[in-house]
């Protein structure tokens, strides 16, 4: 009702300042009067021909450089518009209006430098611009969407505003074309220090990943060709007149469960829920390189999960990371100890999360009662960073928890150490 009621009252005023011009050439009378009504009168016949000039007429078309990219990434947009009447436009506003899950810019490891006030990433102006297309049936607009943040983009609404020459008749329409852009998390250069593998024998603190464990003998057998000559036993080789090796214990990983926070705490969180992501990913995919397997878990009011065997399983992993959001309801700490609980003692447990307070930490102390081998990422600024949140840490690294705390320094870091 409103907007038939609008073109109305501007049909009105277009009359009436044509009413107006008209009697006044016809009373003051003379050149000058007349003049002024015939140069006006294209004017005042074009504002009355834009008031019924049909939008409708107009089809919008919108293709993307990349529907799949990596969060940071440029993608170009191109809007087309295409007109089936050549009427006469004097300018056309086009504007593309991106969704709230892009109004960042993911600057990669740069954007950790606001840790502590993400809400300056928040930056983004208006796609908008102003062409001048007169008679052209066919309008081309290009412009670019630069630091793509991570996540599923739903590009929906295009509005198209138009007018005449005096600003009496407005015209606008927002034409729905749907676009989909995928922009996958990243990988952070982490280096994890501490692991924790073992032998039948018993536990042992590795630095690395990839150290390669040759000091737990189990037993001797006869020399084969190719044997490494140190391993040779020379007390059993002089014994029994033959070359005998050493048997080494095969070293044994347990499989590696990941679990991140969904719940959102504080407004700020979303950038240290970024870094999570990251992080989760960059895991997985060092245990399923070394390792073979991996186990993905978000807990917020819901449970989202990923099983992971193989790097085959990387795409699958980054479409599940990709599309993964915080929310507002959930409590992190009941979900954790429940899904703790539902873990094998041959998996080692890896918790990453934005918050920690004294729910969280007491499900830690009773997970880590119960011989699950874990550690904790907790992602918190460091001018953030509460006299309690430091109490937590202290408790849980005294509890034998490895307790990782990363903060703009760490995360902006050539190389991101993680205990775990």
């Amino acid at each position: 009702m409103i907007k038939p009621l609008s073109t109305f009252v501007r049909f009105l005023l277009v009359l009436i300042l044509f009413a107006a011009l008209f009697s006044y050439a016809m009373f003051q009378g003379g050149f000058v009067s007349w003049f002024l009504f015939f140069g006006f009168l294209p004017i005042i016949v074009y504002s009355i021909a834009m008031i019924f000039y049909p939008m409708n007429l107009m089809s919008v078309e919108r293709s993307v450089s990349r529907k799949l990219l990596e969060a940071g990434q440029t993608v170009m947009v191109e809007l087309r518009i295409n007109r089936r009447i050549p009427f006469p436009i004097l300018f056309l506003v086009i504007e593309d209006r991106l969704p709230d899950s892009i109004n960042w810019h993911d600057t990669r490891q740069r954007k950790y430098k606001f840790l502590r006030s993400p809400h300056m990433l928040k930056n983004r102006e208006a796609n908008k611009t102003v062409l001048f297309p007169l008679f052209r049936s066919k309008i081309v607009y290009t412009y670019e969407i630069d630091a793509v943040p991570r996540g599923r983009h739903i590009l929906n609404e295009i509005k198209v505003v138009t007018g005449d020459f005096l600003g009496l008749v407005k015209k606008e329409k927002v034409f729905n074309v749907h676009t989909d852009l995928v922009a996958q998390p990243r990988e952070l250069p982490l280096k994890i220090k501490n692991e924790i593998s073992f032998f039948e024998e018993g536990e042992q603190t590795a630095y690395s990943l990839q150290a390669n464990k040759t000091n737990v003998v189990s037993g001797i057998r006869e020399y084969a060709p190719g044997d490494n000559v140190s391993w040779i036993d020379w007390k059993a080789t002089a014994k029994k007149q033959k070359l005998f090796t050493k048997e080494f214990e095969q070293e044994k990983h347990k499989d590696l469960s990941i679990i991140f926070n969904m719940v959102k705490g504080r407004e700020e969180d979303w950038l240290a829920f970024e870094a999570s992501i990251e992080i989760a990913l960059s895991l997985a995919n060092q245990s399923m390189k070394d390792h073979g397997k991996a186990f993905v878990v978000g807990l917020g009011n819901r449970r989202k999960s990923i099983t992971l065997s193989s790097r085959r399983q990387n795409d699958q992993l980054i479409r599940f990371l990709s599309e993964i959001k915080l929310v507002n309801e959930g409590t992190f700490s009941s979900m954790l100890l429940k899904e703790g609980r539902s873990l094998s003692k041959d998996q080692n447990l890896i918790v990453i999360t934005h918050q920690l307070d004294r729910h969280i930490a007491k499900a830690c102390h009773q997970l880590n009662n119960q011989d699950i081998k874990m550690s904790v990422v907790f992602i918190r600024s460091k001018y953030l960073l509460s006299a309690s949140e430091r109490q937590y840490i202290d408790q849980l690294s005294h509890g034998g928890i490895f307790v990782t705390w990363l903060n703009e320094d760490q995360l902006f870091g050539n190389q991101i150490e993680v205990n775990a």
